[in-house]
């Protein structure tokens, strides 16, 4: 060969020569291709965007990697302005200020005794609402991390006390412990679901040295430890020859290559409420759960009739956070609700990736763009018309995932999959039913007959027709769920029903001893009630005590009038009191 031919062609045709021989030897190569250990190191999130660029960006820009963040550090989201704001609940006021880091601190009203004065070092969450996590000597001699009792609510630009956040009845003033019941260790509860590897790392004197491989929801959370796959793919050939397969690395779990059942046991070890197989063991050294296996060798998902070891034979502690039927009713149990509907399939059909991504292009619910509205169900699973029962304007999840689920101060979609049947539940006083949640001013009787006027299957009607609705019993005689969730339903954008009765019911849910329930009362009357209501709701605060709402609740309620539930003494009487009969205290 001529020198300059030589110059031209040679060095191509020795990479060639080179690229083939590394091929050959790494398609050939145990090493390269053999599975590593199960548990290899984890390397975080920063590791894997110089291969997986469009990922780590999607993962960048989603809630799930803010789920925990360090206060101070230059990125944190931190929500809250700590800038001297004041928050006086039930005799105490905290005052949130800045400086080298975000401060509480907290006194009584009546003798000026500090109860906190803690520097924040972690916040949880930045979508619905935030948390922040102080180090607190709880009497114990050891600092350990403890979520504050207080959130900041963007929606409504305020600090809020978490009694005020979860169903739990107004504090009783003065009372110190009930003003920090939902001060809880973050150690062996927070970090579980907010972070990534989680190892509470509790020791044999009670004390713990928790770790966790990355704060917040990492890539490492869904994919498993990627120290293998890291080392691994440091081989071009290997990359180029992984490329072109359909396993993939067996170093890393993919998830979307894995069977429905294990893919969504993925995002239900966090996604749904459960206890550790060895709940000692989890303490000492994490659940150890390895994406792409089994969730069921580390734990159980909790449902009505779970019970812990300690509770005595017949003991329900969990069922208030469950529907009659199984259906859970608050949110964080979406797994438990998935393995209930039809379309599971006992883990061969639908699973979470069927219309949610991590990787998707926006973060709020991170659904699938081609899993938005009925083309969730229709062409991919399911071939019935959209007007199926002549509701044109209503989509699959309108009927069949209603709005029964309770969560982060928000009425949110029911995750088990049904076939509405009202009439099977005129019998029942607890489940809300998908017709009634948009027929606002209707019966379950009417619903009922209804569902055969359409031609649809459906449990003949029950009882008279009444004239009080459905959603206006719950808002009056129901429990804390039921009360916050027809407040909810009343000024829903589908909602049917006349605004001037949708107004005065929702005035009865300012006057709730429920904060919660309150606050979704008052947000529904912003939404609905006319502008010259506005400068009366402005001067009302659902965390306030009871002698400064009644002043506003008694101008809306002259303005507006009395519910149609007024007009029947005895009937007030009988729901107050069965609200009394029913009451609850969840704290999630």
């Amino acid at each position: 060969m001529k020198p300059a031919t030589a110059l031209l062609f040679g060095p191509p045709i020795a990479w060639m020569l080179a690229a083939a021989v590394g091929l050959a030897w790494t398609a050939t190569d145990a090493t390269a291709w053999d599975p590593v250990p199960a548990r290899g190191p984890a390397v975080g999130s920063a590791s894997c965007r110089s291969c997986h660029r469009a990922q780590h960006e999607t993962w960048h820009a989603s809630y799930h990697r803010t789920m925990t963040q360090v206060a101070t550090d230059a990125e944190a989201i931190v929500l809250a302005p700590f800038e001297g704001e004041t928050l006086q609940t039930a005799g105490f006021t905290a005052t949130f200020d800045g400086g080298a880091a975000p401060h509480v601190r907290v006194v009584s009203d009546a003798d000026g005794s500090v109860l906190l004065d803690v520097d924040v070092e972690l916040t949880v969450g930045t979508h619905r609402y935030q948390q922040y996590v102080a180090r607190i000597d709880r009497g114990g001699g050891a600092l350990e991390r403890w979520r504050l009792p207080f959130a900041y609510h963007p929606e409504a630009e305020r600090w809020i006390h978490l009694g005020g956040a979860f169903l739990f009845p107004d504090l009783t003033a003065g009372d110190a412990d009930a003003y920090l019941r939902h001060l809880s260790r973050w150690n062996d509860n927070c970090v579980f679901c907010h972070n990534t590897e989680p190892n509470p790392g509790l020791r044999p004197d009670g004390t713990f040295a928790t770790e966790v491989a990355e704060i917040g929801i990492g890539c490492e959370a869904c994919h498993g430890p990627a120290g293998g796959h890291r080392d691994r793919q440091g081989n071009p050939f290997r990359r180029l020859l992984s490329a072109t397969g359909d396993t993939g690395d067996p170093a890393i779990t993919h998830p979307g290559r894995l069977a429905p059942d294990r893919h969504s046991e993925v995002c239900g070890r966090c996604h749904g409420q459960r206890i550790g197989k060895d709940l000692a063991d989890v303490l000492a050294h994490g659940d150890r759960f390895l994406p792409g296996t089994a969730l069921s060798e580390v734990s159980r998902p909790i449902l009505a009739d779970t019970r812990l070891a300690s509770d005595p034979p017949g003991a329900r502690p969990f069922a208030p956070r469950f529907w009659a039927d199984g259906t859970p009713r608050l949110s964080a149990y979406e797994y438990q609700a998935l393995l209930l509907s039809p379309c599971y399939d006992q883990g061969k059909g639908l699973s979470c990736a069927d219309c949610h991504t991590m990787h998707g292009p926006t973060p709020a619910m991170q659904l699938r763009p081609q899993a938005k509205g009925d083309a969730a169900c229709q062409g991919r699973c399911h071939d019935v018309e959209a007007t199926h029962g002549g509701h044109e304007d209503t989509t699959c999840q309108g009927c069949h995932m209603p709005r029964i689920t309770y969560g982060l101060l928000r009425g949110m979609i029911s995750h088990r999959i049904t076939t509405p049947d009202p009439g099977a539940l005129a019998s029942r006083d607890d489940m809300p039913d998908a017709c009634t949640q948009c027929h606002v001013a209707r019966t379950r009787a009417w619903a009922a007959s209804s569902m055969r006027t359409l031609g649809l299957r459906g449990t003949a009607a029950q009882g008279p027709e009444g004239r009080v609705s459905r959603v206006e019993r719950d808002l009056i005689g129901g429990d804390p769920v039921q009360r916050a969730l027809a407040a909810h339903a009343l000024a829903r954008p589908e909602a049917v029903g006349d605004r001037q009765r949708r107004l005065r019911a929702l005035v009865d849910a300012l006057e709730d001893d429920y904060p919660a329930v309150r606050w979704f009362g008052y947000r529904a009357l912003r939404s609905l009630a006319p502008g010259s209501l506005a400068p009366v709701l402005d001067r009302y605060d659902f965390m306030a005590d009871v002698a400064e709402r009644v002043v506003v609740v008694d101008e809306l309620r002259g303005a507006l009038g009395p519910s149609v539930v007024w007009a029947d003494e005895a009937l007030l009487q009988s729901l107050l009191s069965h609200r009394d009969d029913v009451a609850i205290a969840i704290g999630e």
